[in-house]
C-alpha cells in the first residue's frame, strides 16, 4: 500500500515527520518505509502566465514566450506545440534545479536569450504525460510558489501488509492507525451529494441471483457526465498511490478506492440493456472480454455482473469492454458492492487476472462501508461539475450482516502481556480503532468488531490490538520457564536410520523419489484387485496428470530407475499412504531394494558378472541380522504376480509377514520396458520396529584371527536354508567360539539322487580367548556335520 504523506494529513492533524510516521506504523505491526521523498524539490518553480508567443526567427519548431512570473516578465524559448498566449504554466526560474538535477541558467537558444524553462509533467516527474508543457487549470496568480499551491513536495511511504489487514489498504485505514498511535482525531471526508432526490426512481433495477457470492449490491445512476482529463490534484494523488490516470470518471473511482479501500466500478448506463443489473453465476463456457481486451472462457463458479442480455463485468475483478466508460459516455451507473472473498480469489487465480479491486475484495471489504464509498464518489463527481445524481440509490441487501460480539477481559490482557493496562485506556484504544466498546464491569468490556476488521474474531485478537497500540516494547521479556528435556529420536525413526546407513555401507546407492504415483503404476506391477496396494489415496489438486495418487509401494519408482541402466544396486526408504475413505490416509514406512542382474567387471577387459535371487535375499538377511533377528526370521514361498514363480518369498518374523522379495516377472519387466532381470525386496519398517527394540551395543573388534571352512551337504529337496542354518547354530559347542554361517550355493543334479540337492555353507569360527588351531576347527566342523546328519539326514558331498 502506497501512502501519500500530504494526503494522509487530510484525515488527521498530524505534525510528526514522515520518518516518525513510518517508525510508528512499523511499531504497530505495519512494516513501513519511505520510497519517494520529494521534500526540497521544486524550489524556484513558480506559476507563470504566457503573455505573448511569437515564432523564433531562426528555428521553425521554437517559440519565444513572454511569461509573467509575478511582478516581472521573463523571456523564455520553448519548443512545445501547445504553448500559446493566455496559458498558466509552471516555470523553472534561473538558479532552480530540475528533478533530474539540471540547473537552470540563462542561455541563448539560436541567438535568443532564454531566462527559464517551462516543463512538461514528465520533466516534473508528476506523470508520464510528455505531450507538451504542463498547464495549470485552477487559475493561480503569477508568481505563486508551485510547491506550496499544488502539494507536490510529497513523501510517499510504502506499507507492507499481511493478508489479514485488508482494512489498511486505504488512506482512511492507515490514518485510523496513525490517529490512534499519536492520540489524534480521525477525520473522514464529507459525502454530501447535491442532486440526489431520494423520492425519485433509481433508474436501475438490481436482481441478486447468487446472494451467497454477492450479499449486497448498490447502484447509483449519474446523468450528464462530461468525460475529460481529471484535475491535477486528482492525478497527483493517483500517481502517489501508484495508479495511472485515465479520465475523470474512472479516476474518481480509483481515487475513492485508494481513499476508502472499497472498489467501485462505473458502467456506461446507455450500454446496459433493460436498465437492469443481474448479479449471477456465469454460464458454463460463457465467453467474456474484459477491459484489457482479453477474452475469457467462464465457468459456473465465476460471478458476473450482467444486464438483461449479457455479462458486463467479472464481479469484483474487472469490467467488460461492452460497458466501459469512453469519451462518448453521457450517463453512468456507479456500482458499489460486497463480494465473497473466496469467490473473487478463485476467479482471479483461475483466469490469471489481478487488479486493485480483486486484491481488496480477496481480503474482505466493509459491507456497510460500501455506501459511504459510493456517496464519496458521487460527491466528488458533483463537486467538480462532471455530472449529477438525480435519482435515488438502488440498494439490494436481502440479509443484513451482524457484527461479531466479543467480550474482552482486562485481567486476560494482563495475563497474556504481563503488564497492567487500565480499563479506561483499553476502551480509549478500542474507540480509536472504531471497535464500539461498552464497559460491562471493572474487568469486562463488550466489543462489537467492525465489518472492516475481518480478522477480529476472538478475545485474543483484541488482546493483540491492545498490545500493538500500547507498544510491544512495553511488554516485558523474560526467559520461558518451561522444563527442558533431552530430545531423542523415536524408535521407528531410529530403525529407519540404522537401515539406511547399513545399506549404504554395503554398497547400495540411496534413491529418493516423489511420494506420488500415476494411475497405471499399480497395474504395471500386476497387483491383484483385492490387494491393499490398491487402497489408493487420490489427490484433489495433483501437480500433474502423472502424479495423481499417493504411493502405496516404493517399487514403481525403483523399477523405473533401472530402465536403460546396466549395473545398478539401489534402495529407498519412504512413507506409503493408504486410503481410509473419509479419514486421513494411513501412513507407514518401508524400505525397498533393487539389484540388476548385471554386475560390472572389476577391470575394463573383464567379463560382467551376474546377480541372482540369493543376492537380494542376502541383503534382506543382512538387514534383519543387523537389527538382532538372527534365527528369528524366515522365508515362506509366495505367489505375488509381480514376481517370477518359485523365485519369490514372503519375509516373516515370528510368523508375522514384514515384507516380500523376488525376481521381477517378465511381464512386469515388459511393462516398464526393462531388458534385464531385476531382483527386488520391500520391507515394512514399522512392523520391524514393533518386533524389536534395538540396543546401542558396542561390539569390540576380535583380537584373534578367525578360521573359515566351507561345508557342502546333500539333503532332501524339502529342507530349507533356514532349517540348515538353525541346525548349524544349534550344534555349535558352547564356549567362547562364535560362528558366522552363510549359504552361498544350491546345486541340483541327477547324480545326487532323486529329490536331493546340495547346499554349500561358508562357516567362519572365531574364539574370543585364543587363536583357533586346525584341530579346534576340525572338531567344530565335525560337531556341526554330525548335527546336520542327525536333524536332516545330511551327508557330506
Amino acid at each position: 500500500m502506497l501512502v501519500s504523506y500530504l494526503w494522509l494529513k487530510d484525515f488527521c492533524d498530524i505534525d510528526a515527520s514522515p520518518e516518525e510516521v513510518s517508525d510508528k506504523l512499523t511499531s504497530l505491526g505495519l512494516e513501513c518505509s519511505i520510497i519517494d521523498d520529494r521534500r526540497g524539490w521544486y524550489e524556484g518553480v513558480v506559476a507563470g502566465k504566457i503573455i505573448e508567443a511569437v515564432p523564433h526567427p531562426e528555428a521553425d519548431k521554437l517559440q519565444i514566450l513572454q511569461v509573467d512570473v509575478g511582478g516581472e516578465t521573463k523571456n523564455i524559448v520553448c519548443g512545445a506545440k501547445n504553448a500559446k498566449a493566455g496559458l498558466l504554466v509552471p516555470v523553472f526560474l534561473v538558479g532552480s534545479v530540475t528533478p533530474d538535477g539540471l540547473k537552470i541558467e540563462k542561455r541563448k537558444l539560436r541567438g535568443v536569450l532564454s531566462e527559464g524553462m517551462i516543463p512538461s509533467e514528465v520533466e516534473l516527474k508528476l506523470s508520464e504525460d510528455h505531450e507538451g508543457i504542463m498547464t495549470l487549470d485552477d487559475n493561480p496568480a503569477p508568481g505563486d510558489k508551485f510547491a506550496e499551491r499544488y502539494e507536490v513536495c510529497d513523501t510517499v511511504l510504502e506499507v507492507d501488509l499481511t493478508p489479514n489487514r485488508g482494512d489498511c489498504l486505504s488512506m482512511i485505514g492507515i490514518a485510523r492507525e496513525v490517529a490512534e498511535a499519536f492520540g489524534l482525531q480521525l477525520k473522514k471526508p464529507d459525502t454530501k451529494t447535491l442532486g440526489r432526490v431520494e423520492e425519485e426512481p433509481s433508474g436501475i433495477e438490481i436482481e441478486l441471483t447468487a446472494p451467497d457470492l454477492c450479499p449486497r449490491y448498490a447502484g447509483q445512476v449519474i446523468n450528464d457526465v462530461k468525460i475529460k482529463k481529471s484535475p491535477f490534484w486528482v492525478r497527483r494523488r493517483l500517481l502517489a498511490g501508484g495508479v495511472r490516470a485515465i479520465n475523470n470518471i474512472v479516476d474518481i473511482t480509483n481515487y475513492v478506492l485508494i481513499e476508502t479501500g472499497h472498489p467501485l466500478h462505473a458502467f456506461d448506463l446507455d450500454m446496459l440493456a433493460g436498465s437492469k443489473i443481474i448479479v449471477r453465476r456465469a454460464n458454463d463456457g460463457e465467453k467474456f472480454t474484459t477491459l484489457d481486451g482479453k477474452e475469457h472462457k467462464l465457468a459456473t463458479e465465476n460471478l458476473v455482473i450482467a444486464d438483461a442480455e449479457k455479462a458486463v463485468a467479472l464481479a469484483g475483478v474487472m469490467g467488460g469492454q461492452n460497458s466501459e466508460v469512453t469519451s462518448a459516455t453521457k450517463n453512468i451507473m456507479l456500482e458499489s458492492a460486497y463480494f465473497n472473498p473466496q469467490s473473487i480469489r478463485k476467479t482471479s487465480k483461475k483466469l490469471n487476472i489481478s487488479s486493485e479491486s480483486s486484491y481488496r475484495f480477496e481480503r474482505g471489504t466493509d459491507i456497510e462501508g460500501l455506501i459511504y464509498a459510493q456517496d464519496r464518489a458521487v460527491s466528488l463527481i458533483e463537486s467538480i461539475g462532471e455530472g449529477s445524481a438525480t435519482g435515488s440509490r438502488a440498494d439490494s441487501y436481502p440479509e443484513r450482516f451482524k457484527k461479531r460480539d466479543i467480550n474482552l477481559r482486562v485481567s486476560r490482557i494482563a495475563q497474556i502481556l504481563g503488564i497492567d493496562v487500565p480499563c479506561d485506556q483499553v476502551i480509549s484504544i478500542l474507540k480509536g480503532l472504531e471497535m464500539e466498546p461498552e464497559k460491562l464491569d471493572d474487568d469486562t468490556i463488550a466489543v462489537k468488531a467492525p465489518f472492516f476488521r475481518n480478522d477480529i474474531e476472538r478475545e485474543i485478537d483484541l488482546v493483540e490490538e491492545i498490545a500493538r497500540c500500547v507498544g510491544y516494547d512495553k511488554v516485558p521479556s523474560y526467559a520461558p520457564e518451561t522444563p527442558v528435556s533431552e530430545g531423542s529420536y523415536s524408535h521407528s525413526f531410529h530403525v529407519r536410520r540404522i537401515v539406511r546407513r547399513h545399506l549404504v555401507s554395503i554398497g547400495l546407492t540411496e534413491g529418493m523419489s516423489l511420494s506420488f504415483m500415476g494411475d497405471t503404476d499399480i497395474d504395471k506391477l500386476q497387483v491383484p484387485e483385492n490387494s491393499p496396494l490398491r487402497s489408493i489415496a487420490r489427490l484433489d489438486n495433483p501437480m500433474s496428470s502423472e502424479w495423481k495418487n499417493m504411493r502405496t509401494t516404493l517399487l514403481p519408482a525403483l523399477i523405473s530407475s533401472a530402465k536403460g541402466v546396466g549395473d545398478l544396486s539401489i534402495f529407498e526408504t519412504g512413507a506409503l499412504f493408504f486410503d481410509r475413505e473419509n479419514k486421513t490416509p494411513a501412513e507407514s514406512w518401508s524400505v525397498a531394494c533393487l539389484l540388476t542382474e548385471t554386475i560390472s567387471p572389476d577391470v575394463w577387459a573383464g567379463k560382467a558378472g551376474k546377480r541372482d535371487f540369493y543376492d537380494v535375499k542376502g541383503v534382506v538377511e543382512s538387514i534383519l541380522n543387523l537389527l538382532g533377528f538372527s534365527g528369528e526370521y524366515g522365508f515362506k514361498p509366495s505367489s505375488h504376480p509381480c514376481y517370477y514363480p518359485k523365485r519369490q518369498a514372503d519375509i516373516l518374523i515370528d510368523s508375522v509377514a514384514i515384507g516380500h522379495m523376488g525376481q521381477v516377472h517378465p511381464l512386469t519387466l515388459e511393462n516398464y520396458e526393462i531388458d534385464q532381470e531385476l531382483f527386488v525386496c520391500e520391507l515394512n519398517l514399522d512392523k520391524i520396529a514393533e518386533q524389536t527394540q534395538p540396543l546401542r551395543r558396542h561390539k569390540g573388534i576380535a583380537k584373534f584371527p578367525s578360521v573359515r571352512r566351507d561345508l557342502a551337504v546333500v539333503v532332501d529337496e524339502t529342507v530349507t536354508a533356514k532349517d540348515i542354518l538353525e541346525s548349524v547354530s544349534k550344534h555349535l559347542p558352547d564356549g567362547d567360539v562364535t560362528l558366522s554361517a552363510q549359504l552361498f550355493d544350491v546345486f541340483r543334479d541327477e547324480k545326487l539322487g532323486a529329490e536331493k540337492k546340495s547346499m554349500a555353507l561358508a562357516l567362519e569360527f572365531t574364539n574370543s580367548q585364543k587363536t583357533l588351531t586346525d584341530e579346534d576347527a576340525d572338531m567344530l566342523f565335525s560337531s556341526i556335520l554330525k548335527g546336520l546328519e542327525k536333524d536332516h539326514g545330511a551327508h557330506l558331498r
